[in-house]
């Protein structure tokens, strides 16, 4: 799949994923800790095994480490400079006053968060090989839905119309296509620190699942259910590249 492509129907997920509440009044918390926990299982395989291992065979583990580092600094920074885009505050976030703003802030705070995801996607496209970035693609765009259903659901809650919230859903994937974009524009450029560059991915979707999808998952007295949703994850990408590279 040609990895524009692949990048937008990644960030589209992030709307799919608020589609259901179309049908769907609420959802329960063990359910929404139990999706938390399968995408981050997703993101533990992509990372490992889309990036970290390509990393190291490619190059040294002096750059692996220097970009596993940095990846989870850049994250830090961003949660530093942009509104707080912990789901739990998400979720939590008063909606009785100045709803509106308060939403845009939120939104966009997940559409940067997104764009390291994106760039993951258009690093994948651009090192070469074709499955690794449709992978990464397929493993962000299913991680992207649970967090549709987090941005859609307390609006809905407070009064939103439904369908405004799953529109401030879609917009909040938009930062994945353009950064896809500039990954892919800038293959031949960071060809020599492909090593690097694959393990700062890395780095920024471990920094997403141990800062947010983990911990958010395990706060509700739902950690078994969480935990099974991480391992089910794994084990779905595992099938995946199964299928995909046919071992």
């Amino acid at each position: 799949m040609n990895g524009y492509i692949a990048s937008i129907l990644a960030g589209a997920c992030t709307g799919i994923g608020a589609l259901p509440l179309v049908f769907i009044k609420r959802i329960s918390k063990k359910f929404e800790d139990l999706i938390l926990g399968f995408a981050a299982g997703i993101m533990l395989f992509a990372a490992s095994f889309s990036l970290l291992l390509p990393a190291l065979e490619l190059g040294g583990i002096k750059q692996v480490i220097g970009g596993l580092l940095c990846g989870a600094i850049v994250l830090g920074v961003i949660e530093k400079v942009t509104p707080n885009i912990n789901m739990g505050q998400v979720r939590g976030t008063d909606f009785n006053n100045k709803a509106l703003r308060k939403t845009i802030m939120m939104t966009a705070a997940i559409a940067i968060h997104n764009i390291p995801e994106g760039f993951a996607i258009g690093v994948g496209y651009a090192s070469g090989e074709a499955n690794m970035g449709l992978v990464l693609a397929m493993a962000i765009g299913i991680q992207n839905v649970p967090e549709g259903m987090v941005v859609a659901a307390p609006l809905i809650e407070k009064g939103y119309s439904k369908y405004k919230a799953i529109g401030f859903a879609f917009f909040a994937g938009i930062g994945e296509p353009i950064a896809a974009t500039i990954g892919i524009l800038a293959g031949r450029f960071i060809q020599p620190f492909m090593p690097f560059t694959l393990a700062m991915a890395a780095g920024a979707m471990y920094y997403v699942v141990s800062h947010e999808l983990i911990p958010e998952s395990h706060c509700h007295g739902n950690q078994m259910c969480a935990t099974f949703g991480v391992i089910a994850g794994f084990i779905g990408m595992l099938l995946i590249e199964y299928k995909i590279k046919g071992f």
